[in-house]
């Protein structure tokens, strides 16, 4: 009735398969690639860079203290890790799902399911991901032109995940598929600025010019001071050492006014 048998099914998930490993290896090289970065400038062992997901959450757990106040790497994981795992389970047990004519209707249904799912997590990983992209490199993007850049990446990704409805009811002409290859163009363009601006704070560490801001101590301090330290320095990793002396006595600063 609708056409579907097993080999159909299995040359459609073969091509989405390797599209999809293509796109996963792609980004693991990058990951790893950025990790090992941030690892040398943050004072952790280079090898754990090569941990997929733990590297991208170590990264943010180091932040903690340093630029933010919490560990951002929990929200990755209950936004990222847990959605995507959900995604791999459904795509994986539709591959498995055997069709035959007498259980077609049963596999509509579930193809339907799994597509309502698939959307309700991709949704969530795009949407928390805006959040993620600035906590992740808003303090090494230290120029006007790096954070323009990282703007226009995250509102084109929203513009993916969100505008997409909103503009084709608006027009019903509208090329949504022009917009997903403008964002996918632009990705590249914009995993190449991170790229070069984690390379070049580290090498302003290694050139002794710069210091990495140090981790707060939680035990010493209370909430209003953590949040006053972070605020004064201005969420970024590295700063000259002519500033260590403002970063570290602007509580007094402060208390003196």
């Amino acid at each position: 009735m609708f056409g579907f048998n097993n080999h159909m099914l299995e040359a459609l998930f073969d091509i989405f398969g390797g599209i999809a490993t293509l796109y996963a290896s792609i980004g693991y090289i990058v990951s790893v690639i950025f990790s090992k970065i941030m690892f040398d400038i943050l004072g952790v062992k280079p090898i754990l860079a090569l941990i997929p997901f733990y590297n991208t959450y170590r990264i943010y757990k180091e932040y903690k203290g340093r630029v933010w106040k919490r560990n951002w790497g929990v929200a990755y994981i209950l936004t990222f890790i847990f959605p995507a795992g959900i995604i791999t389970g459904v795509v994986l047990n539709l591959t498995s799902y055997k069709v035959n004519n007498e259980v077609v209707f049963n596999f509509m249904l579930l193809f339907l399911v799994s597509i309502i799912i698939v959307f309700i997590c991709f949704l969530i990983i795009n949407v928390f991901g805006v959040i993620m992209l600035f906590i992740m490199y808003l303090p090494i993007f230290d120029t006007k032109v790096r954070k323009v850049v990282l703007n226009i990446q995250a509102v084109l990704t929203l513009l993916v995940v969100l505008g997409n409805s909103i503009m084709l009811k608006v027009d019903l002409h509208f090329d949504s598929l022009l917009l997903v290859m403008i964002q996918m163009i632009f990705s590249v363009v914009f995993t190449i600025v991170y790229l070069l601006a984690a390379r070049e704070v580290r090498a302003r560490i290694r050139s002794g010019e710069y210091f990495l801001q140090e981790k707060l101590d939680y035990g010493t301090m209370d909430s209003f001071e953590v949040n006053e330290t972070l605020k004064a320095r201005k969420r970024r990793l590295v700063v000259p050492i002519i500033s260590n002396e403002f970063n570290y006595n602007v509580l007094e600063n402060n208390d003196v006014k």
